[in-house]
């Protein structure tokens, strides 16, 4: 889901400066079996380990026109989501046709596949999805915090907004059969969790900590593991590890704070008790998390003290500014190579990239001025216009990955700095989300022995 700029908790912790050890993966795609054989046992797959060659996509919020893309009720909608719902089935389907073709073998999507968990849009993403496999593509899904029993699940008609059948978590894994559930060797009882074989020498872990059975009048946004789960998860790392299997983790929620404050200003889009958790996990042999969820293109890496490391590796939303997917080699001597593609062109628009920027900017830039000019901030018009366009730049650089301050930008942030108070408090949260450490976000390759990173 979008994450707006919700200034109050910028209060919180401010002197943060974005530290994260960012270390990406994902990348190129090369050429690899195409009409690969699925394996329902782990260790039995008949074909030597080979480069697996993988693309990522993420909160790509399917939403089928049939359900209202007009009227005030609708309109009414996208003011407090600036997402591009109306536009989401031809984006998806142009990153489906444009995998088809793909040298990408295996395609993994990491949650909110659909707008809020209407079941049309379910049974709609799952026919776009059977495309890739019908192209001779194993495609694997894990449920996000919009896809599974939500109350606020809707079709759109002039002014009114109708409540709309959502999907069990049964139904979830009935709907999604083929893109993972049936072929996995392993499920956990207590959640939407698997384990499939990628290859002989490879496990895919899909990790559920979507909190939708605790869901009310409202979707809950954060991630949570029960007991159960978590023991599960951890059970099949060390069968993993004592076959000698390397894993693969992906997830909706992220796994590792993808900034310093981060779990104070938006602890939703994290794990809950990621610290211990990512450190157990990596502990047990997980290098690699894929995740979604905040539709910001970012990746961390973070080391145990054993020595063990971990690589969460975030991927953009399919419906929000820079429109990202990635493209993954993970080769057989434990690199993984990274590459980002960004949807530039679009059917109906002649310059697509452009408008879904600005589309952005402007929805962010309506929420942050109200925000500002609104209790507690309650400040005047004039200073909202001064600070409006740096947190938007900021947000915006932040989901764009690789971020770049001009000094026009730094003037600006120095200046709210040297006022003093909340002024100051809200310069130092937006230099957070402008300031990067190395490495790259995008387009990069991983030693997964050592850790090490290589730019590309």
């Amino acid at each position: 889901m979008l994450v707006y700029f919700r200034i109050q908790f910028i209060q919180n912790q401010i002197h943060m400066k974005k530290t994260l050890t960012i270390v990406v993966l994902l990348a190129a795609m090369l050429q690899i079996i195409s009409g690969c054989k699925k394996n329902v046992d782990a260790g039995t797959d008949p074909v030597p380990p080979t480069d697996l060659q993988i693309a990522v996509f993420s909160d790509a919020h399917f939403y089928d026109p049939s359900l209202g893309i007009t009227g005030s009720a609708f309109e009414a909608y996208l003011v407090q989501d600036r997402n591009l719902i109306a536009q989401s089935q031809s984006i998806n389907e142009s990153v489906i046709q444009t995998l088809k073709k793909s040298s990408a073998s295996i395609i993994l999507i990491t949650g909110d596949l659909t707008k809020d968990g209407e079941k049309t849009n379910h049974e709609s993403m799952a026919s776009f999805l059977g495309q890739l496999e019908s192209a001779g593509k194993r495609v694997f899904v894990i449920p996000g915090n919009h896809d599974v029993s939500n109350p606020l699940s809707y079709s759109y008609s002039g002014s009114n907004a109708t409540s709309v059948p959502t999907v069990t978590p049964a139904e979830f894994a009935t709907i999604y059969d083929q893109f993972g559930y049936k072929e996995a060797f392993s499920r956990d009882n207590n959640s939407l969790s698997y384990v499939v074989s990628l290859n002989s020498a490879t496990w895919l872990l899909a990790m559920d900590g979507c909190r939708y059975n605790e869901n009310t009048t409202t979707p809950i946004t954060e991630g949570k593991f029960s007991n159960a789960t978590y023991q599960w998860i951890k059970d099949k790392l060390v069968e993993a590890k004592t076959k000698g299997i390397n894993v693969i983790g992906m997830m909706h929620h992220g796994m590792i704070e993808h900034y310093q404050g981060q779990s104070l200003m938006f602890p939703e889009y994290l794990l809950e008790d990621w610290q211990t958790k990512s450190s157990e996990l990596a502990s047990l042999g997980l290098k690699v998390v894929f995740s979604g969820h905040f539709h910001a293109q970012d990746i961390v890496k973070k080391v145990e003290n054993d020595g063990s490391f971990m690589f969460d590796i975030e991927t953009g939303s399919l419906v929000t500014w820079p429109v990202p997917y990635r493209t993954v080699t993970y080769t057989t001597k434990n690199k993984m190579t990274v590459q980002t593609t960004k949807v530039t062109t679009l059917t109906g628009y002649p310059n697509f990239e452009e408008f879904s920027m600005q589309d952005l900017q402007l929805g962010m830039d309506t929420l942050i001025k109200l925000q500002l000019m609104s209790p507690p901030y309650s400040l005047s018009y004039e200073e909202t216009q001064m600070i409006a366009p740096l947190a938007v730049g900021g947000f915006m650089a932040f989901y764009h990955g690789d971020e770049v301050i001009t000094p026009e930008v730094q003037a600006g942030i120095d200046q709210l700095i040297q006022m003093g108070g909340s002024a100051a408090q809200l310069g130092m949260s937006i230099q957070s989300m402008y300031t990067d450490t190395a490495p790259a976000d995008n387009n990069i390759e991983i030693d997964l022995k050592t850790g090490a990173v290589t730019p590309l």
